[in-house]
Order: C-alpha cells, then sequence, then structure tokens
C-alpha cells in the first residue's frame, strides 16, 4: 500500500510539472461555488449548439429534484442522484492553475474565443452566472475555463470537460419492463432463427407462481424451464443505454430484431421488448417501455436459444389420479375400460382399479403396484417432435378415452407417421405434435418401470390373470436366469 501512494504522488507532481509550464502560476484558487440548493436551472450548451439542461426543485426535506428543461424535455426515467452529482461537478470550480489575463492573451490558444461548452447556471434568486470551457491542455490532464465577468484564464482538471460531454443517456434510470403476472394475460415469443411464433395463455398456481399454456400454434402447458426463462426476462433490469444513429440500426440488428416479446395485460396494455442477436458479448434492444436503444449483457438474460421441446411439457393429457374417473383403450379389434377412485394414491387400501370390471390393484413381491404403472403408462404418453406443417388425416389406429371426475371428456388419437412414430389427436383435432411408438407399445421385460402404454395395458392384465393372492411377477427369462 505505501508503494502505491508513493507512485501516486510521482505521478500527480509529474503532471503539475507538465502543466505549469503553460501557467503563470500554479497556486489553487476556489474561482466559483454554488450550491446545488441554489441551483434553479443548470444548462450545458455545446459548440454546435446543442445540449443539456435540467431544473431544480427542492422538496420538503430540502433535496434537490431534478427534471429536463423544457428545451430538451423527453419522457424517460431519470436518475436523480445522477444529475445531482454532475451538476456539483460543473457548478464547482477549484483552479489548478492560473494562465493570466485574458485581455493579454490569445483566446484562441485556449479554445475560448468560441467555447467548447457553455455551463449557464441559474439561482433561484435569478443570479446567472456562466462558465466557458475551452481546450483541454497538451498533456490532457487539465482544461482552460473562464467565468463571466472575472477575465483570468484557468486551468481546472479535465473531468470537467468529459462532464460537459455527458448526453441525457448518461442520466437514465435503470428500467425493468414491470410485468405483474396476476395481471398478464398472454405472451408471445418470436425468434427469427427457427420462425418460431409462440403465443401463451398465462394464470397462476394457488402458489402465486406463473402457468403457461402454449394457445398457438398448438395447445400443451409449457415446461417449468419455459417459467424460468421467461421469469429471467421479466426480472430484466435496463441500465446500460446507447445511442445508435438510424442508419446503423441494422449493424446492431435493431432492424430486424432476433427475439421479439410481446406481454399484453387484462386492461389491454401491451410491453414489447425486441432484442438482436448477440453481439459481442451484448444484446442491443428496445422496448416500448423506454425510449432510444439499450444494451443488455449476456449474462444477464440465457437461454433465448432453448429447443423448443425444451419450452413444452411432455404431456398431451395430464391428471393426478385423484381427478380421473375412467380411461379406455381401443387398439385393432381389442378395447379395454380402466375405471379408478382414490383420494391419494392408486395403491392405497381404500383406491379402487377396476380393468374391465376386474380388480387390477395386483403387487409385485416387492410392492410395485400394476395398477400405478399402468396408470402411469396412459397418462404421460409424452410428445417427441412437433411438425405443424404436417396434415395428416384422420385414420387413428390407437385411441385413449379419458373421463375426469368432473366429467371432461378427452380422446387421444394416433395416426401412423411413420415406422417409429405417430400423429397424435387430441378431440379429433391434430395436436402438430409426434409421439414416439415406444410412448405406446415399448416392453422393459422383467423391469416393471417404463412401459408403453397399451403394453402396460397388456402387462396389467396379464398380471390379473395369473396373480396369486394379489402377487404377481414378471417371470425372468430363461437365458437371463
Amino acid at each position: 500500500m505505501v508503494v502505491l501512494v508513493a507512485i501516486a504522488i510521482v505521478v500527480v507532481v509529474s503532471n503539475s510539472k507538465e502543466s505549469s509550464t503553460e501557467e503563470t502560476g500554479a497556486v489553487s484558487e476556489n474561482v466559483i461555488t454554488v450550491s446545488n440548493s441554489l441551483i434553479s436551472s443548470i444548462e450545458v450548451v455545446r459548440q454546435d449548439g446543442t445540449g443539456i439542461g435540467f431544473q431544480g426543485s427542492i422538496d420538503e426535506v430540502g433535496n434537490t429534484a431534478w427534471s429536463l428543461m423544457d428545451a430538451y424535455a423527453a419522457d424517460v426515467p431519470l436518475n436523480n442522484d445522477a444529475i445531482s452529482s454532475w451538476a456539483y461537478i460543473l457548478s464547482n470550480f477549484m483552479s489548478n492553475g492560473t494562465i493570466g489575463d485574458s485581455s493579454e492573451l490569445n483566446l484562441a490558444e485556449y479554445g475560448l474565443d468560441n467555447p467548447s461548452f457553455t455551463i449557464i447556471i441559474t439561482q433561484f434568486d435569478g443570479t446567472v452566472n456562466r462558465i466557458f470551457i475551452g481546450n483541454k491542455t497538451a498533456t490532457g490532464s487539465d482544461c482552460y475555463f473562464m467565468v463571466e465577468g472575472n477575465p483570468t484564464i484557468y486551468t481546472v482538471v479535465s473531468a470537467k470537460y468529459t462532464y460537459c460531454s455527458f448526453q441525457l443517456i448518461d442520466f437514465l434510470e435503470s428500467v425493468t419492463l414491470g410485468i405483474d403476472y396476476a395481471s398478464l394475460s398472454t405472451l408471445e415469443f418470436k425468434r427469427a432463427s427457427d420462425n418460431l411464433d409462440l403465443l401463451c395463455s398465462v394464470s397462476l398456481y394457488e402458489t402465486g407462481d406463473p402457468m403457461f399454456t402454449a394457445i398457438d400454434p398448438f395447445n400443451i402447458e409449457c415446461s417449468p424451464y419455459f417459467t424460468t426463462f421467461i421469469d429471467n426476462v421479466v426480472q430484466l433490469e435496463i441500465t446500460t443505454f446507447v445511442d445508435i444513429p438510424d442508419d446503423m440500426l441494422a449493424d446492431y440488428g435493431l432492424d430486424n430484431p432476433a427475439y421479439e416479446f410481446t406481454f399484453t395485460f387484462n386492461d389491454g396494455r401491451v410491453v414489447t421488448l425486441n432484442l438482436s442477436t448477440d453481439i459481442d458479448g451484448y444484446y442491443y434492444g428496445t422496448s416500448n417501455v423506454v425510449d432510444g436503444y439499450f444494451k443488455i449483457s449476456d449474462l444477464q438474460i440465457t437461454n433465448l436459444d432453448t429447443q423448443l421441446m425444451m419450452m413444452l411439457g411432455s404431456y398431451l393429457v395430464y391428471y393426478p389420479a385423484t381427478e380421473m374417473s375412467k380411461i379406455s383403450g381401443t387398439y385393432g379389434d381389442e378395447s379395454f375400460v380402466y375405471e379408478i377412485s382414490t383420494n391419494g394414491s392408486i395403491s392405497a387400501d381404500d383406491a379402487t382399479a377396476q380393468l374391465n370390471s376386474r380388480d387390477a390393484r395386483v403387487f409385485t413381491s416387492e410392492g410395485r403396484s400394476y395398477a400405478a404403472i399402468l396408470y402411469e403408462s396412459l397418462i404421460t404418453i409424452s410428445v417427441s417432435d412437433v411438425d405443424i406443417d404436417a396434415d395428416p388425416a384422420f385414420e387413428p389406429v390407437l385411441e385413449f378415452e379419458y373421463i375426469t371426475t368432473d366429467h371432461q371428456t378427452h380422446t387421444l388419437s394416433f395416426v401412423p407417421r411413420d415406422n417409429n412414430s405417430y400423429y397424435a389427436f387430441l378431440n379429433g383435432e391434430y395436436t402438430c405434435f409426434v409421439v414416439p411408438a415406444s410412448e405406446l407399445f415399448y416392453d422393459s421385460g422383467e423391469n416393471t418401470y417404463n412401459y408403453g402404454a397399451w403394453t402396460a395395458y397388456e402387462l396389467a392384465r396379464e398380471a390379473i390373470d395369473n396373480s396369486v393372492a394379489g402377487i404377481y411377477d414378471i417371470p425372468v427369462p430363461e437365458d437371463a436366469a
């Protein structure tokens, strides 16, 4: 630490020596000081006539609240602390050197014949102070300045020059999208890379957590992975704004956004968020909740390119056993009716499970329930792919009908797509989803797990036919014994 301090002292001394060759005096002098509490407005006008300015008002506890002057009015959120710091720095000038009397010097040599910046401070009592900022010194560590009514040219640290260069974008407050799930009706997510256009309805669980259900171009509950992804977007904080000319929007991917989010609320209000592709670790974006352009780090938002199937739930029809009354199935010339009733687990002592009017509550010697195996296989038929462009004829070879305890009826029908998959229909309508054949006909042999839906029915029937005192173990093949 001692070494670092020593080095800092050497640098300061060195800079002082360099600038002293340009100065006639190097004595610090408080040239002008105006307290923020006295400022009615502070404005910086650039050499080209553009600028930025804020007007101040004092609140009931004596703090200054800032707003844009009328000439620079814009409907944007302002960071009051950032403006206060800026105003303080540009209204307090402690010179670190004196050049001399301006009447005896060439103002153009110091950039003060046509100042780079003019700071105009108006106080509540009507006093107006003007500070003129000229060129930077040869070393770049300082800049020249004058105060109206004072003929002396001074030098001051070049930070003043930098602060004069600030634009509106440097004073914007961090912005969030302001999404309240309880008020949200739908969410639309578009992705240019795969032409995805997914519209989802939004509802709440009893816990208050959001539940997203895809409603176009297909209907299926979204996965927890999708919920986490959207939650990441909703909580996004926009902190860095950028100035991008209109003729450069294409360079930042904003002429044709790669990702588009549209949040529609129950009251009709809409919030949009558009993002570019990843450009050197940043996404550039626009939103209707803030003016201008911004950038966010790729660490702030992730999973924008997640595969569609990971965003969606797996099951076309899913209910807990407590909400299911009957499931029937038809394949070729064979059919079954599976009736259940339970207040909890389908394997509970007080549960009923009747397969074609026979008691299906048969167990393995290790306690696995064939009734549960059947129910799980029927209710968790999983999709594996989306085929939106297909237009299959409704000629099903396998169907399952589900009737809930509140008398809702859903019929899943399966039409062959190829040797390994089927088109899935729900209530006679093509779902746009593909189901692998294994979800319907997989047989895990002696293992009581991972059975296809129809094969699980055949297994349950076999267990009922061959059970002894409600126990049946799948025979082990001789070559595996």
